[in-house]
């Protein structure tokens, strides 16, 4: 069962003046059923102009504080869906 905790919040003006709203959620999952240890993930929601896109990068680490840390400079950075899974995985690659 997957849950999700909503971590960051935030608007963002874009060039022609419409505002785009960014939600960081950080995600929790049991891998398997009697699994003690959950893994933890990412999940960004971009809201702009009635429509919402979402990604999501499941798995991340069993390190709750680690995959928080990648979540508050994702939403310093304001990174939308788009580019979740490809900053992640430089982010993982480089370890940061």
């Amino acid at each position: 069962m997957k849950q999700l905790q909503l971590l960051y919040s935030g608007e963002v003006r874009l060039e022609d003046d419409r505002r785009m709203k960014l939600d960081y959620c950080l995600t929790k999952e049991l891998a398997q059923t009697g699994q003690a240890e959950p893994y933890y993930g990412i999940r960004i929601t971009k809201h702009l102009d009635n429509q919402v896109e979402t990604e999501e990068v499941c798995g991340i680490s069993y390190s709750k504080d680690t995959v928080v840390s990648i979540i508050k400079k994702l939403f310093q950075y304001e990174v939308t869906p788009i580019h979740l899974v490809e900053i992640v995985d430089d982010m993982i690659t480089i370890g940061i």
